[in-house]
């Protein structure tokens, strides 16, 4: 077995081990499908268009358009934190990165939070999506916030540090959670608790509102992270592997995964 370096935290079971951002070699995959896809990537609570940077490479190296997105007042846009910030914003976020590059056949790919603004954009655009692939995310039914779904505990927290923040946004935390998957002291742990930024209030504690079942008749897989566990999302797995017609699949991997192993990952969406 290979020895794991200090600072590598990592955990590739299947191919060689990733360095730290800016020197990451990745391994080849082997191709899927010979026809270009077209990938858009939408973060969960407190992260940005940045947490995709290991997986898009993976993708884009087999010859598939990639674009990752940050919502209004989140990661390189935390500059237009602002009231009035709601789900809907983040829709239109999406919505708009779609139909300003023109995209068609969009395979939508949104992880842990960023599963609620992914529905509202299957209800308003399904045309537009080839596929939904809800990573370790939020499942809102309509007139439900992602606050709704969540542990009560976790809940009150983060209202609690929003309140005593001034009330516009939830602060980021002062440690990463066991669940992400990410050592204290390694390269990824510093380079993502630093890249976070406050998650807008509102985008977390306004309801939804849509016609239809979720995910609007397009074609939809769930992937329950599974290694370590998060109750964060036990709602919506429970909801997601009721769904008729949606593929529900298993990954030994931390919450991030995207992160934490991005090969397991590009092989599932590669395979589409």
């Amino acid at each position: 077995m290979e020895a794991r370096q200090p600072g590598d935290n990592r955990r590739n079971r299947t191919g060689p081990k990733y360095g730290p951002p800016g020197q990451t070699q990745f391994p080849e995959i082997p191709r899927m499908s010979a026809a270009p896809k077209t990938f858009v990537l939408i973060h969960g609570f407190w992260h940005g268009a940045w947490c995709w940077k290991y997986l898009t490479p993976l993708l884009t190296a087999q010859g598939h358009r990639v674009h990752a997105l940050s919502y209004t007042g989140m990661g390189e846009r935390a500059h237009l934190l602002a009231p009035g910030i709601t789900i809907d914003t983040f829709v239109d976020d999406i919505i708009g990165v779609i139909q300003a590059e023109e995209l068609e056949n969009v395979i939508l790919v949104a992880h842990s939070f960023g599963g609620v603004p992914a529905t509202g954009v299957a209800a308003r655009i399904p045309k537009r999506l080839a596929h939904l692939v809800y990573l370790d995310a939020g499942l809102v039914l309509s007139g439900e916030s992602a606050a709704d779904t969540h542990p009560p505990a976790a809940v009150q927290e983060r209202l609690a540090s929003a309140a005593a923040a001034g009330g516009l946004a939830v602060p980021v935390p002062t440690r990463l959670p066991d669940s992400w998957g990410l050592a204290p002291g390694t390269p990824d742990y510093d380079w993502v608790l630093r890249r976070l930024t406050p998650q807008p209030l509102g985008s977390y504690t306004t309801p939804l509102h849509y016609a239809g079942p979720p995910g609007n008749g397009v074609p939809a897989t769930y992937i329950e992270c599974t290694a370590p566990p998060t109750s964060m999302q036990d709602v919506a797995r429970k909801r997601a592997a009721a769904l008729p017609g949606w593929r529900y699949l298993k990954m030994a991997t931390p919450h991030d995964a995207m992160i934490t192993h991005p090969r397991e990952v590009a092989e599932i969406l590669l395979a589409l």
